[in-house]
């Protein structure tokens, strides 16, 4: 199977495109950066239709990774996040039709906005209320209509927040850990109390994977862990590996506020499931941030 992953040169494409090259697929990556990793590397931007309809072009599944991630980016640069996120999946859709593509795409559980009720399955209405949660959700719809009116095949996971080796420098974990190693007090925004499904990166690329080589189409899936963290008990769990001092300070504007969020859909339709336990994906994150800074 020939494979594009947009978004390939980020932290989770890295660990989506080394999933599909171990399962003995054809990997391109296509991201505004050139990859370092083995694969083809495309280099083109996904507000560009023309660039998307040259990488897409002899594919067979397109996994739509690329966007505007960063949550206080999309909330400082709407505009960007609008673009990127929407024009870029509208751009996506149009070539894989025109490719005869699958395309698998990263949705977030955060478009559910305020819950109704827990735990949320994907039959929770869509409330999202952040531009990064809108335009998530409006890059999913489009995809989803050009299913629904012109054929395309497409599956949306619905993401927990992932964290595995690799991970941003701006991330909690990154934050919390990298402060800890230098021995400066790891600060907490709020009471802590609020938590997380943190998902590991090598659990979600095998539900692309098996969305990949699946022959669902047309629906939404939660892919996200069972078990919530939150974030006290991370930095806890940090200051345990590196002991420094833990503060708390004024809640962050835009938090998405906790959610529990169930992925029973994604077990029964695509037998997947979450397997790594969160205390040892985060001593994998640690070990690689002490082998690589």
């Amino acid at each position: 199977m020939r494979v594009l992953v947009t978004g390939g040169a980020g932290f989770l494409g890295r660990h989506v495109a080394q999933h599909f090259g171990e399962a003995g697929h054809e990997v391109a990556i296509f991201d505004q950066a050139a990859s370092d990793m083995e694969f083809e590397s495309i280099v083109g931007d996904l507000v560009n239709a023309n660039d998307v309809k040259a990488a897409v072009a002899d594919k067979d599944v397109v996994v739509h990774i690329g966007a505007i991630g960063d949550v206080y980016l999309a909330g400082e640069q709407p505009a960007l996040a609008s673009s990127v996120n929407v024009t870029g999946s509208a751009n996506i859709a149009e070539a894989a039709l025109a490719g005869g593509a699958k395309v698998v795409y990263a949705s977030t559980w955060e478009v559910y906005g305020e819950p109704e009720y827990e735990p949320m399955d994907e039959n929770h209405p869509t409330n999202p209320d952040h531009p990064y949660n809108i335009t998530k959700l409006a890059g999913e719809r489009i995809l989803m209509a050009a299913g629904h009116l012109r054929g395309l095949p497409i599956v949306a996971l619905r993401l927990g927040t992932a964290f595995g080796s690799g991970l941003r420098p701006n991330s909690v974990f990154r934050i919390f850990i990298d402060k800890a190693r230098a021995g400066e007090p790891i600060t907490i925004q709020g009471d802590g109390a609020q938590g997380r499904q943190f998902t590991h990166a090598s659990d979600i690329a095998r539900a692309f994977l098996l969305a990949a080589e699946s022959d669902i189409t047309g629906v939404a899936l939660n892919t996200i862990a069972p078990d919530t963290t939150s974030i006290k008990s991370l930095a806890e769990m940090v200051v345990e590996r590196f002991p420094t001092e833990l503060t708390f300070g004024a809640p962050r504007p835009g938090d998405v506020p906790p959610a529990l969020v169930s992925a029973r859909k994604a077990s029964e339709v695509l037998g997947w499931r979450a397997e790594v336990p969160f205390e040892a994906g985060l001593d994998e994150l640690v070990r690689d941030v002490v082998a690589n800074g």
